[in-house]
């Protein structure tokens, strides 16, 4: 395997090399979100990218093979989990030689992490399984002595300033790895929505060890609430001024509160959060033939998210009020709604254009809209065109102010 060390930048800290592709595909790491990192910080040990494309290594592959386009291979960064300069010189040595083999027995399989390149790397090692002929060198540019939070803190901020990062991963980094040690509101709501993700008596939580919520924000048609979607909705049911009044009573409250809270939503709208039936028998008016149609529910989209997350500030609050008096206060309003009211039971999810339940848009944009009906139903037993003025019902809302929650998230 052809390896080059070109020489240093900063003695002992950043040095430019090149690797063929067997040579990086033998030596080079990737710390991302679904494979078990040894330096991870993080509780799980998850690292912090998020899992390559695989459909993307053909394409990268054959582009950089045609035309003599592997000139045009652009450097990768490269973390080595080394920092004395003994360890740094050895480790050179051994590069130098073409030693791979050497370099992960006495460094272990994942001492050198890919910052910045994967898929260029999976790239360029799917177009040499293609044709071993193909041997173009690979610039890598590696840093010595970076913590894992500080390789971290680089993959976020080349990321960000770079290409669009999903959000979600974003903030799993932060409440994880980067700020896992910092004390705030905002680091209080991702460490609650961790525990909803991944706690198995939430609603949220784990089937049989996998997650069902999509940590990472890549397209998953099979989990499509993301941890952002569900960070973004747990602070607007829980702003800071709400958080710490329930903290106050009791640290683990918030916790419990968003959990009971989800529950009774799940129960009262038990079909539409379970997705059954999952089809309906269809009848086509000119064959007269039937097909089965797939049903689609709204309740774990965005905007239901959003606007069951908001209400859920209302309903925790009307509980608080009143938990002396009635401790299941909370699960009440869900299912059958205050005095004069109705619960959740009554909402139609099924996404439907006839359907005034989900009239309004997708996403955040849409929640508001969601919210004010959801709202009218339980504390006033309005449904959608019943009420003038769903506003004003709102105005009479046990809310605590958002506005700080939009500040702090």
């Amino acid at each position: 395997m052809n390896t080059k060390v070109i020489g240093p930048v900063v003695e002992h800290e950043s040095y430019l090399a090149t690797l063929t592709p067997p040579a990086a595909g033998d030596l080079l790491f990737i710390s991302s979100y679904d494979v078990k990192d040894p330096e991870s910080t993080s509780e799980d040990k998850h690292g912090y990218q998020r899992p390559p494309t695989v459909k993307r290594f053909k394409e990268i592959g054959s582009y950089f093979e045609k035309n003599g386009n592997q000139r045009l291979v652009t450097p990768v960064i490269v973390s080595v989990r080394l920092k004395e300069p003994e360890q740094v010189d050895r480790f050179l040595k051994l590069l130098a030689n073409g030693d791979i083999e050497q370099i992960k027995e006495v460094f272990g399989p994942r001492v050198a992490s890919i910052v910045d390149g994967q898929h260029r790397v999976h790239g360029l090692v799917h177009a040499w399984k293609d044709n071993h002929e193909f041997l173009p060198q690979i610039p890598v540019m590696l840093m010595f002595g970076l913590s894992y939070v500080e390789e971290t803190d680089l993959f976020n901020t080349i990321n960000v300033t770079q290409r669009k990062l999903p959000k979600a991963l974003i903030e799993v980094n932060r409440g994880d790895i980067t700020e896992a040690g910092e004390y705030s509101y905002a680091q209080n709501i991702r460490k609650l929505t961790f525990c909803l993700c991944r706690q198995e008596d939430s609603v949220w939580g784990p089937v049989d060890g996998d997650e069902r919520i999509n940590m990472t924000g890549a397209r998953d048609p099979n989990r499509p609430v993301t941890y952002e979607g569900l960070r973004r909705s747990t602070s607007n049911m829980l702003p800071k001024r709400l958080y710490d009044r329930v903290a106050a009573l009791d640290e683990d409250l918030p916790l419990k509160y968003a959990k009971r809270y989800w529950k009774a939503v799940s129960e009262a709208c038990a079909e539409a959060w379970n997705g059954h039936p999952e089809t309906r028998t269809v009848i086509d008016r000119e064959t007269e033939e039937t097909h089965e149609e797939k049903i689609k529910y709204r309740i774990k989209d965005l905007v239901g998210v959003a606007a069951l997350a908001r209400l859920g500030q209302d309903i925790i609050t009307s509980h608080i009020d009143s938990r002396e008096a009635d401790p299941n206060r909370l699960e009440e309003l869900v299912e059958v709604g205050a005095p004069g009211g109705l619960g959740l039971v009554e909402v139609d999810w099924e996404k439907r254009d006839d359907n005034e339940w989900m009239r309004s848009q997708a996403g955040f944009a849409g929640q508001r809209e969601l919210y004010e009906c959801l709202y009218a139903l339980v504390y006033s037993g309005l449904r959608p065109g019943e009420s003038t003025d769903a506003s004003a019902e709102t105005q009479a809302a046990p809310t605590i102010s958002e506005a700080p929650a939009a500040a702090e998230a």
